[in-house]
């Protein structure tokens, strides 16, 4: 069994990358579509099923997004014997670190990450209610230089997406050639070779 986490702050792309690596035919999840994956929780760890419509700072201080450690190793299972490529963070993200072999940061800027919030058209609404936009803005800086201390492996997530797919599948291509593999490692080395020759060119 074999698991790649792609993470980064609110607007970083996780969605969209979730998307490309899938037309690639990779198996890529979105985290954050899974209920039973994804949850919000209160400081005892109970999962909260209604969360206020404009969360301020003293709710936020109190609530966190968590994943379910016993949900992910049954994601992973269930996608062997392919890698699943789990596109999303989480606050207890560096707890579960242990479940996947190459964890990816989505790097971006301030300006970019509050562009791409006042841009989004979908269900994600969070950086436009309450004290969201502002509780992601001071968290930024922090997030990303823990997971980078944390050996997450920074990508550029200002470029296109086919781009910064482009960058994830060569770090994994190097990872693998460089470590033990196995036969379905390879083959996901090679895949990843072949559709490096056919680019995504969608745009942000």
């Amino acid at each position: 069994m074999s698991a790649v986490q792609i993470t980064g702050c609110s607007g970083a792309g996780k969605t969209t990358i979730a998307a490309v690596l899938a037309r690639r035919g990779l198996v890529a999840i979105d985290a954050d579509d899974d209920p039973l994956l994804a949850r919000t929780v209160d400081a005892e760890g109970n999962v909260v099923e209604e969360e206020p419509d404009e969360p301020d700072f003293a709710w936020l201080s109190r609530h966190s997004w968590a994943w379910n450690p016993a949900r992910l190793d049954e994601l992973v299972r269930t996608a062997a014997p392919a890698t699943l490529y789990v596109c999303g963070g989480a606050d207890n993200e560096l707890e579960l670190a242990d479940r996947f072999t190459q964890v990816f940061l989505l790097e971006i800027d301030e300006p970019t990450m509050l562009a791409r919030l006042d841009a989004r058209r979908d269900y994600h609404d969070w950086g436009r209610i309450g004290d969201t936009r502002e509780h992601l803005r001071r968290r930024l800086p922090e997030l990303q230089a823990r997971l980078r201390a944390s050996g997450a492996i920074p990508i550029d997530a200002r470029q296109p997406p086919g781009q910064v797919v482009d960058a994830i599948l060569s770090a994994r291509r190097r990872y693998l050639a460089l470590g033990p593999c196995d036969g379905r490692d390879s083959t996901e080395a090679q895949d990843g070779q072949d559709q490096l020759r056919q680019p995504d060119r969608g745009g942000v």
